[in-house]
């Protein structure tokens, strides 16, 4: 039989956790920390699915990126590195620079 490797064997490979919690509060769709070992996304019950899939983009995007080395005056930096490579990719620009290498 074929291999087949999905999100969450992605994941395992790579030290990720997904957590939903409750009582996370109405502003916070999501966070993520590092513990030296694992890389865990906590997401907030209170978020569509649609929300809770851009929450998990938004948040992977910063553990590929390591932003847990950032400084807190470099958050807002870290923030605006994230939402430059999501513009890329609904644009489609990474995966044709990618392509083109």
């Amino acid at each position: 039989m074929g291999s087949c490797f999905n999100f969450e064997d992605f994941c395992t490979e790579h030290n990720i956790i997904l957590r939903i919690e409750k009582n996370l509060g109405s502003k916070i769709r999501g966070f993520c920390y590092y513990d030296g070992f694992y890389y865990y996304i906590i997401l907030n019950n209170r978020c569509s699915y649609e929300q809770l899939q851009e929450t998990v983009i938004h948040e992977m995007i910063h553990v590929f990126e390591n932003h847990f080395i950032c400084d807190r005056e470099d958050a807002q930096s870290c923030e605006n590195e994230v939402h430059t490579i999501l513009h890329q990719l609904k644009r489609g620009e990474m995966l044709s620079q990618r392509h083109s290498i």
